[in-house]
């Protein structure tokens, strides 16, 4: 048996202890304790409790005492065992109090949840015993974290008394949010949220708090406490084993702990059950479901790594559900009120943690409601930046409803995401609203099209019908695009090479794009609606009573104006998918057909794609295909339309 005074123990002694002694090193307060190290193999024989009493005699006899886990793999840079493993509380400072702790943290070391979360490795087993501080607040901190305006800030998360209910998630925290400046606390950047305590102590941290930024090479994430004589004390250091985000409260006070998106069939685990119905309900939990518990206990664990997300009506960002979510890479809300009987076991659930919403049976419950229009979901792509991350790519767009992130769902890992969160928050001080949708997929297109002959030429012609909502503008472009590419087909059809039918089918894909998606529901929804925001305020109305054809009840004639546009536009729309593939200039397998045809007709490896053709493409490809469509999309002087083919 090997004991060590906590200001000498090592990584032998387990991530608990390593971290209390590299605390003591950086000369910030610590309980004064040791640590046993393996005591899985520990026997309990006359020699070794002689030498415990030894260590326990150099320890305050009047003070209770906390005996903990130190696990080897415990409090590592990326499993944290948080809340894994018993921690034993107010034992008195007696032999056979500390030998029955010892054994009840040993016990919790063979426990189906721990075998679940460490993947059924074998565990080596240290216990720390510390002195007990009777603290007056306790809580969590997190040394790093990005604020949502893209600040580094340092996060406590407070309450009274003990950390334990904290850290379980049984309480709510106040959330005290403190700038850093030049790598240390900056006062005058602080704020609280959350519940209300007494915070008056919480300063007398801030000291120590420096010291372990400027000495420590990595971010922690501590345990502290303030006792009530106003003295902090740390009792726990560990890596952060994630980046930390500062999310706005939801509007029923829950918390994004972990962001992310997930589907499926809610699955309820309540504490308030019998022993013997909690058991079972975590035997029988569905691979794939979402947990929805009042607080995650430990011993969820095994129904935890089945879960695809997770919603707890209690909790902070940093209890134990949210720790563990982080680390598995699943979405989580915690604090969620009511959540058990709003979502109970087998609700069709959307849980869409990265944006603040949950949709359950179809029904959306946002946590942050918007109002007005979804800027994000429109075909508009002139406001877009491209963004080439290690692995993957994505598109940020700065909109009037704030910034969106277009990205392919198969690429949102959860270290993927906490890149681009990152990224967002330094480069446009704030966090953005998440997409993975068809929009990601066509702003790749555009960026082809727009090395077809007059693709530039016809969005500047969209955009100026737009701008003046001319319903017979709109008649007059639908029907030109529509003639250009009948002429385009028969061309395909009667002498066109392999290289320039495959350039024609492109033109057809890229000139639906822009009549079936980017006009109707892109620029011109747009344009209409802060055109009409201001009046559709004056008269009462809601944009959608545009679209209706009941009377508005005004006579207003830009409103008027509006509504007769946005009608031609719907009419114009419904139709013009069909026609174009009826003229056949697309169908609706052409995009996964396209790069086989490629392959095919070019003659190209399997590797290819259809950047390979376009890298290949040159001026003289176009020059009969352009002598097609430019009378359809060159300008008569003084002409505000389109100029047929005679």
């Amino acid at each position: 048996m090997k004991i060590t005074n906590l200001k000498d123990a090592s990584s032998v002694s387990g991530g608990k202890a390593s971290g209390l002694a590299l605390l003591n090193k950086m000369g910030v307060p610590v309980p004064a304790g040791f640590v046993i190290d393996d005591t899985l193999n520990l026997e309990f024989n006359e020699a070794n409790i002689l030498e415990i009493q030894k260590f326990l005699s150099q320890l305050d006899s009047t003070k209770k005492l906390a005996v903990r886990s130190s696990a080897r793999a415990e409090d590592g840079a990326s499993k944290s065992f948080a809340g894994i493993f018993e921690t034993e509380l107010n034992v008195k400072n007696d032999i056979n109090s500390v030998l029955d702790a010892i054994k009840k943290v040993n016990a919790s070391a063979t426990t189906d949840v721990v075998k679940a979360y460490a993947n059924d490795e074998e565990q080596i087993m240290n216990i720390v015993i510390q002195e007990m501080v009777e603290p007056q607040i306790a809580g969590v901190m997190f040394s790093e974290a990005i604020d949502i305006n893209g600040d580094d800030v340092v996060l406590f998360e407070c309450v009274e008394g003990l950390a334990d209910k904290l850290v379980s998630g049984s309480a709510d925290p106040a959330q005290v949010i403190v700038k850093v400046k030049e790598n240390q606390l900056d006062e005058t950047g602080l704020r609280v949220e959350g519940s209300l305590l007494n915070l008056s102590n919480l300063k007398n941290i801030f000291p120590f708090v420096n010291r372990i930024k400027r000495l420590s090479d990595r971010p922690l994430d501590m345990e502290w406490c303030i006792d009530k004589d106003g003295k902090p004390y740390f009792v726990q250091a560990r890596p952060i084993t994630s980046t930390v985000f500062i999310n706005k409260a939801t509007k029923n006070d829950g918390i994004v702990a972990s962001r992310g998106y997930a589907e499926g069939e809610t699955y309820v685990i309540d504490e308030n059950k019998s022993d013997e119905e909690i058991k079972y309900a975590i035997d029988n939990f569905p691979e794939g479901a979402i947990l929805v518990a009042g607080v995650t206990e430990t011993l969820y664990m095994p129904a935890i790594k089945k879960a695809k997300g997770i919603i707890t009506e209690e909790g902070s960002a940093l209890s134990h559900a949210a720790i563990v979510s982080r680390e598995l890479g699943i979405p989580c809300i915690a604090g969620y009120k009511n959540a058990i009987s709003l979502f109970p076991t087998g609700t069709k659930l959307v849980l869409d943690a990265s944006n603040g919403k949950i949709i359950a049976n179809g029904v959306e419950d946002s946590l942050n409601t918007k109002k007005g229009f979804e800027f994000g979901e429109l075909y508009c792509f002139d406001n877009a930046l491209k963004v080439d991350f290690s692995t993957f790519k994505a598109f940020f767009e700065l909109t009037y409803g704030g910034l969106m992130l277009h990205m392919a769902g198969d690429d949102a890992t959860s270290e993927n995401m906490e890149q681009v969160e990152k990224y967002a928050r330094k480069v446009f001080n704030t966090s953005p609203e998440q997409h993975f949708d068809d929009k990601y997929l066509w702003y790749f297109e555009i960026e082809r099209f727009k090395k077809l002959p007059f693709y530039n030429e016809m969005n500047q012609k969209m955009m100026e019908i737009v701008e003046k909502k001319d319903s017979k503008m709109l008649d007059t472009f639908y029907n030109d695009c529509l003639g250009m590419l009948a002429e385009l087909v028969n061309y395909k059809m009667n002498g066109a090479n392999d290289s320039e039918k495959l350039i024609i089918d492109e033109i057809g894909a890229a000139t639906n794009l822009i009549l079936d998606a980017m006009l109707p529901l892109g620029y011109a929804l747009r344009q209409c609606y802060f055109d009409s925001s201001d009046l559709c305020k004056k008269y009462n109305l809601s944009f959608n009573d545009l679209f209706v054809d009941n009377d508005l009840k005004t006579n207003d004639s830009t409103l008027m104006k509006i509504k007769d546009f946005l009608s031609s536009v719907a009419k114009n729309r419904n139709a013009v998918y069909e026609k174009i593939c009826s003229i056949g200039a697309t169908s609706p397998e052409y995009f996964e057909l396209r790069d086989d045809e490629v392959i095919k007709t070019c003659g190209y490896n399997q590797n290819a794609t259809i950047d390979s053709f376009y890298s290949s493409l040159t001026d003289s490809d176009f020059e009969t295909i352009r002598l097609i469509m430019e009378p359809y999309v060159s300008e008569k002087k003084n002409s505000d339309s389109i100029v047929r083919r005679k």
